[in-house]
């Protein structure tokens, strides 16, 4: 009885387990299914509560203002050195395509474009001058015309520095700043779990819990084979120390009557 108590105990574990596991196997389907939503269309999917990508999409315009300003800013830049200096061989580089996109392009230079970024260390802006922001007005007084080049004074060198430094500040930070506005980091981290975890996860928690019902079932199988068995055992004990009542036939009782009548006689004596 003690053996089929346990058997009956194991046997609900198995089906918890099994509940447990087939639940975790239809959540983490449905939790795949939702981020391969995200990734086909980060703007509208059963995620858009949670991770609201299309109010980001409020800010593209402020990103392309600031996309065009800098465009026409080099651009400006490069007509007025072209302007000064007709014989000139450089310009600044443009780091956006031109309209309507305004595409980051921060490679797409010529060979004898010179960075924004290194603006503040190119010695050859001026010729063979190589300003420097250590020099004083009365150094650069005293070099006059570069040998072709356009003399500028420190306070003008000093601005175009600091212009040119916020400007690099705002392009570093720009591929990061598109790359939240159109989720990317999100969809990056959502491709890395889809591709490393989500079958994987899906493929052993279904064999886990396959292997779990099919346990329970034959536990249970074997649980009401006990019973059964248990229940014919019992009858058959029973069956066996009873006792069977015998037919008496009716001259036997007979024979005995005057028997007991002689001994009654003999005690009233």
């Amino acid at each position: 009885m003690l053996l089929i108590v346990l058997c009956w105990l194991i046997t609900v574990l198995c089906w918890v387990f099994f509940g447990a596991y087939f639940f975790l196997s239809r959540f983490a389907g449905d939790t795949c299914t939702a981020l391969e939503g995200f990734q086909q269309d980060p703007y509208n999917n059963s995620l858009s509560s949670i991770l609201p990508c299309d109010e980001l999409l409020l800010a593209e315009s402020v990103l392309n203002d600031v996309s065009a300003g800098v465009y026409k800013l080099v651009n400006e830049v490069n007509a007025n050195i072209s302007r000064m200096q007709q014989d000139s061989s450089f310009g600044v580089c443009n780091p956006f395509s031109g309209q309507p996109e305004y595409n980051y392009q921060p490679n797409n230079c010529s060979e004898n474009d010179i960075r924004i970024g290194d603006i503040p260390e190119a010695d050859y802006l001026c010729g063979s001058c190589g300003w420097s922001l250590q020099w004083r007005d009365s150094d650069i007084r005293k070099h006059g015309v570069c040998n072709g080049g356009i003399p500028i004074s420190g306070n003008d060198f000093r601005t175009a520095i600091a212009y040119t430094s916020s400007i690099q500040v705002l392009l570093n930070s720009y591929p990061g700043m598109e790359s939240l506005l159109h989720c990317q980091t999100v969809k990056d981290a959502f491709a890395e779990i889809l591709e490393n975890h989500c079958n994987p996860v899906k493929r052993e928690v279904k064999i886990v819990w396959a292997g779990l019902v099919f346990l329970s079932i034959v536990m249970v199988f074997l649980v009401l084979t006990w019973i059964v068995e248990a229940y014919h055992a019992r009858n058959h004990r029973f069956s066996d120390g009873s006792v069977k009542p015998h037919h008496v036939d009716d001259h036997v009782i007979e024979l005995g009557r005057p028997e007991e009548g002689g001994k009654d006689g003999v005690n009233s004596n």
